[in-house]
């Protein structure tokens, strides 16, 4: 049930973001607003064309996104990365230092 969901969930954004960019693309080829029925008739046309791009733009985000994390790997390495990635990125000040802070380790009430 909730695979089917996701699906027609998917399925509809994917319409409709077609749709939208199929109107978008007809506004800009035709955009005088007496010209209507041009741009009624423009964003149909692109309708199929903006079905076929949107899957392609989604496909192209994510190799552009693996790509630039292989990039940045790369460049910074796996520890930076690691380390990045669990302590997060650090806070700077003005002049470009890193700001450290004090890390209170719990002592035991004994001690």
């Amino acid at each position: 049930m909730l695979i089917e969901t996701l699906v027609a969930v998917g399925v509809l954004a994917w319409i409709a973001t077609s749709i939208m960019l199929a109107a978008m693309f007809g506004a800009m080829f035709a955009p005088d607003k007496e010209k209507l029925i041009g741009r009624i008739i423009v964003s149909t046309v692109l309708l199929l064309p903006c079905v076929i791009l949107v899957p392609l733009s989604f496909a192209a985000f994510i190799i552009l996104v693996t790509c630039a994390f292989i990039v940045g790997v790369t460049i910074f390495g796996v520890r930076s990365a690691l380390d990045l990635i669990i302590e997060g990125i650090p806070e700077m000040d003005e002049d470009g230092n890193i700001i450290e802070k004090n890390k209170i380790k719990p002592t035991a009430p004994w001690i």
